[in-house]
């Protein structure tokens, strides 16, 4: 025969009741939420290449923007994704940090800066590295 025994509510700690809420909304978080915020960081992040730099403003509560020299970038990479979308990297990932899933919060600051799932990506890589070629060329390193 099985049997349950039952407490007192007097036996229950109160920081459960406390803690409770606390994971479950870190569960919905996991479960939705993260989906949610990528959504609307996606949505404020903006790539920019000129002749001489790349640029990425984001930020979901305070804006951010950072700046790449092209002339000075150790390597530019393509990472090819489905009908023409992918990823371009200004800059060397250390391998230690190259398991970071990029959404991950803080992980701007391990990875080197990145247009994100971007359209016509071999285009943006090809002007990318020719702005490279032609700002070495000229000595713009600045």
């Amino acid at each position: 025969m099985f049997g349950f025994v039952l407490t007192d509510a007097q036996d229950v700690d109160p920081f459960a009741y406390l803690m409770l809420p606390v994971f479950v909304v870190i569960g919905l978080y996991m479960l939705v939420g993260r989906f949610a915020v990528d959504i609307v960081a996606r949505r404020r992040t903006h790539y920019m290449l000129t002749d001489q730099r790349a640029v990425i403003e984001s930020g979901l509560f305070t804006a951010h923007r950072a700046s790449v020299n092209l002339a000075a970038a150790a390597e530019i990479q393509l990472q090819g994704g489905r009908k023409g979308r992918g990823s371009v990297k200004f800059g060397a990932t250390n391998v230690f940090y190259a398991m970071i899933p990029p959404s991950w919060p803080g992980a701007a600051a391990f990875l080197p800066p990145t247009f994100h799932d971007i359209a016509d990506a071999e285009r943006v890589y090809n002007l990318a590295v020719k702005a490279q070629r032609d700002a070495m060329r000229h000595g713009r390193t600045r």
